[in-house]
């Protein structure tokens, strides 16, 4: 799957009303060939038992290798506003026999999580959140005192990032989550076409 064929293709997909179909096609296994999911899993160095949450988990694409790194004895709630993806998202544990992923039903200012947790992990998510600064700022009541937040988005270039608003700039980001009172502790140049950076609370 060519990455900017593909994401115009979801859109276009959204705008048609075809969730379902949109989130199928975001899960397509090539889609791994530009994503690298094992490459980011493996940056995230995320310990086996530790409680993760897939912000905007869509169909469940990165929700599966998270599952994979916490292992049986770890946690990883999959937050998502949308009930299409959700509903995928039960249907696949269900097919996989999976037991350690927990479906949430979030809010579009709070993503409702039971628990704090050692890791929030969002993949092209980002710039569908409005009011980004108040949001995470919000959302370190969820966070353990040494938690992260991980953000891969896009850099906004081109037809699909720029002009259809599917990304934001990197330099936007950090400047947003400083803002929202995280720190800059990690950034990966590792998938052409996105930043890839990871955060800590300032106060841990």
């Amino acid at each position: 799957m060519n990455r900017s064929f593909g994401a115009l293709f979801t859109i276009c997909l959204w705008f048609a009303g075809c969730a379902e179909l949109a989130y199928q096609y975001m899960n397509d296994p090539s889609r791994d060939s530009w994503q690298k999911p094992e490459e980011v899993i493996e940056k995230l160095a995320i310990k086996p038992g530790v409680r993760v949450a897939d912000l905007g988990a869509g169909g469940g694409y990165f929700t599966w290798y998270l599952a994979g790194a916490v292992g049986q004895e770890g946690t990883v709630y999959a937050v998502e506003i949308n009930e299409t993806g959700l509903s995928m998202i039960k249907k696949e544990m269900q097919s996989r026999g999976i037991t350690n992923v927990v479906p949430i039903h979030a809010d579009p200012s709070n993503p409702k999580l039971p628990e704090p947790v050692d890791l929030v992990f969002s993949c092209d998510a980002y710039h569908h959140i409005e009011n980004r600064v108040t949001y995470f700022r919000s959302l370190g009541r969820y966070l353990k005192p040494d938690g992260r937040v991980a953000i891969l988005d896009f850099h906004p270039h081109g037809f699909v990032s720029g002009l259809l608003g599917h990304g934001t700039a990197k330099e936007e980001v950090r400047r947003e989550m400083e803002s929202a009172g995280y720190l800059l502790s990690a950034d990966f140049d590792l998938i052409d076409g996105q930043h890839f950076q990871i955060f800590s609370r300032k106060d841990s």
